[in-house]
């Protein structure tokens, strides 16, 4: 079962399962709006990190080192202006990381480790969907996010319901309805 290792209430985890699913129907609903907010976040996050860690280490940093953090600053003020451009990276980074090891393994000929050959081909597939499409392949992602919530929250629901008290009280009220008769035939 899902929270069985956690001692919860059941009406928290009530809270918890409908907070789960109800936050997941928003992601599914609402993907293109929270897919821009998160990366516009995660940039603006991105950039004051870059001007704190910079602004404090600027002496000691080598002509290298500065200019990756400048980089990371543009980058960040490109994705708070274009979210889109995000996955458009994403995709490339990725496909510059799977694509060497895939043409390696084929070059040569060794299948033997097929789990990595999976990914790889994968994260290919993946790179190239954010490449073309990358305004989609964000929105693909919150929804993804969205589904595995909703189906979290909703197995939380259906545990709460199927076991704990909720069972309990239901098998009471079976054995309690089952010796119930009409009223006032005691006395017959």
């Amino acid at each position: 079962m899902l929270f069985n290792h956690f001692n919860l209430k059941t009406k928290t985890l009530k809270i918890i399962s409908l907070s789960l699913t109800l936050s997941g129907i928003i992601f599914i609903l609402a993907s293109s709006y929270i897919g821009a907010a998160a990366v516009r976040l995660a940039m603006i996050l991105l950039l004051g990190f870059c001007f704190v860690n910079l602004k404090m280490t600027y002496v000691f940093l080598s002509q290298k080192d500065r200019m990756k953090y400048y980089i990371a600053i543009a980058a960040s003020i490109l994705g708070i202006i274009k979210p889109e451009l995000t996955m458009l990276l994403i995709g490339a980074m990725l496909m510059f990381v799977t694509v060497p090891p895939y043409v390696n393994s084929i070059k040569i000929k060794d299948y033997s480790d097929v789990v990595m050959l999976i990914i790889n081909g994968a994260g290919i597939l993946f790179a190239f969907y954010c490449i073309i499409n990358a305004r989609a392949a964000l929105n693909t992602v919150v929804i993804i996010i969205g589904i595995i919530l909703t189906i979290t929250g909703c197995l939380a629901l259906y545990e709460l319901f199927s076991s704990g008290i909720y069972a309990e009280r239901r098998a009471r009220s079976k054995n309690e309805n089952r010796y119930k008769g009409f009223e006032n035939t005691d006395n017959l």
